[in-house]
């Protein structure tokens, strides 16, 4: 993934609108307005929504409730791109990089990922779905779908503008080393979904894979000058995970077509000590192998 500099000529474009200001103090100040901006829209989105519709929001698990829940991410953008006028006096597209070369990257990425993953799941050892998993109808999940991708787009860009925008242009502006600017985003990316995990070593090893999914999108985004591929990637990711899959009766699980028996994870080890079982480790290292994958898909179709 580190290739020689040359590779990364479109990055030094792309991070020069926050040179003007790379104070660490300003750095500090948009860092905890993101966390307060995330600690605060749930509230802002149940003082806003009836009490039916309230409750629906929390548990995530109608197709209305989890549609709130990744739409909720753009209150999180508009926070953040208001403070950041602010702090920095630069705006929402100075996060983006060149804007249309953006969009005609997030789509081909998003396209070139999507078959890739699509493949993984037509090409054999094949599975009886259906006797594994409840098929929503079929109809509905369609017209639903497009409204999926929407909510889906403002989640992952509310996440790319902040880590590989915000974060990557500013710690690039203070250290050339890519251990800085591509290396602290992701390890932050992947300290943020610790506790998508339940117990500790669920959380390590999201942890961990999050922080893959960031370097592929650092490296996508210094390739290419903007965050394009790495929302195309990013959005590709979480609409195959989560439109095309669910737990029933999990949170998130409102949009997907085909819905697993709920497995209580509880009732399994979780603590440290399972870090040591193959029943953990083997899916991660798949898990892992298929964001390298993903990442090669990308890297074809933007050709660099």
């Amino acid at each position: 993934m580190f290739d020689r500099p040359t590779a990364y000529a479109a990055h030094a474009d792309f991070i020069r609108p926050a040179m003007a200001r790379t104070e660490m103090w300003r750095l500090i100040v948009m860092i905890i307005c993101f966390e307060i901006a995330f600690i605060v829209t749930p509230w802002l989105m149940m003082l806003a929504l009836p009490p039916r519709a309230e409750e629906a929001y929390i548990e995530g698990v109608t197709a209305f409730g989890t549609l709130a829940q990744f739409a909720s991410f753009g209150i999180i953008t508009a926070i953040f791109v208001w403070t950041l006028r602010r702090v920095h006096e630069r705006g929402f597209w100075s996060l983006v990089g060149q804007a249309d070369a953006a969009v005609v990257n997030m789509i081909r990425v998003m396209c070139m990922v999507g078959l890739v993953l699509l493949a993984k799941e037509i090409f054999p050892p094949w599975y009886d779905l259906s006797a594994l998993a409840e098929t929503r109808n079929l109809l509905r999940w369609l017209v639903l779908l497009p409204f999926g991708f929407v909510v889906l787009l403002i989640q992952v860009s509310t996440e790319e503008l902040y880590f590989r925008g915000y974060l990557q242009q500013q710690f690039a502006c203070m250290s050339e080393s890519r251990l800085v600017w591509m290396g602290l985003p992701s390890f932050m990316f992947g300290m943020a979904h610790y506790f998508n995990g339940i117990g500790e070593a669920d959380g390590i090893l999201w942890a961990l894979w999050a922080m893959a999914l960031g370097l592929a999108c650092a490296d996508l985004t210094a390739r290419t000058g903007n965050i394009g591929a790495a929302v195309g990637l990013h959005l590709a990711n979480n609409a195959f995970a989560l439109l095309i899959y669910g737990m029933m009766d999990w949170p998130t699980s409102g949009l997907a077509l085909f819905l697993f028996p709920f497995d209580d994870p509880y009732q399994y080890d979780l603590s440290i000590d399972a870090l040591r079982s193959a029943e953990l480790i083997m899916p991660f290292v798949v898990n892992v192998t298929a964001v390298w994958v993903m990442w090669l898909a990308a890297r074809l179709a933007i050709r660099r």
